[in-house]
């Protein structure tokens, strides 16, 4: 079974921690470090994405630039650039996006709308969760558990259409 980004959001909703382009640098830090995140996408006026910070992007603008961070803004330290997707899109295509790109955290868009965030940990999340299912089923399938190859003799053979024999 192939995963889309829509079986991430059913599980972990699509409330998203957004900042806004002109929130200074620190208070940014701060919403990150409140929220136990560690990226936030960045909106504009008219609520619209057009970034992505991330405390790399932080540590990166402390190392340029010092104590003058605290007079920089979001829109002064984001991505621009970044990789979006679609509830539709496959689990394997957004590994992929974030591997290429670099990023831990992808947007996800509908009809322009930003509607939720992926990150790479929902993603081993849901992996991980795959796997110890499909280890489950093999198991059961293995040891006979739930899995009846043959009808146990207490039980009549179905006949044709499964209707029980009298």
């Amino acid at each position: 079974m192939s995963s889309h980004v829509f079986h991430i959001l059913a599980q972990k909703g699509s409330t998203v921690i957004t900042v806004r382009a002109d929130d200074p640098v620190v208070s940014v830090a701060s919403t990150l470090a409140q929220h136990n995140i560690g990226g936030a996408p960045v909106l504009g006026p008219d609520e619209h994405l057009i970034g992505m910070v991330s405390e790399k992007g932080i540590v990166h603008a402390l190392s340029q630039r010092g104590a003058d961070i605290s007079t920089l803004t979001a829109k002064d330290i984001m991505t621009k650039d970044i990789p979006t997707a679609t509830p539709d899109d496959s689990i394997y295509d957004i590994a992929c996006r974030m591997t290429y790109s670099r990023n831990r955290h992808i947007p996800v868009l509908e009809n322009g709308k930003l509607v939720g965030l992926v990150s790479i940990g929902d993603i081993v999340k849901l992996r991980a969760e795959n796997a110890e299912q499909e280890s489950r089923e093999l198991q059961n399938y293995v040891t006979g558990k739930d899995h009846a190859a043959v009808q146990p003799p207490h039980e009549a053979p179905p006949t044709q259409c499964g209707k029980k024999q009298s």
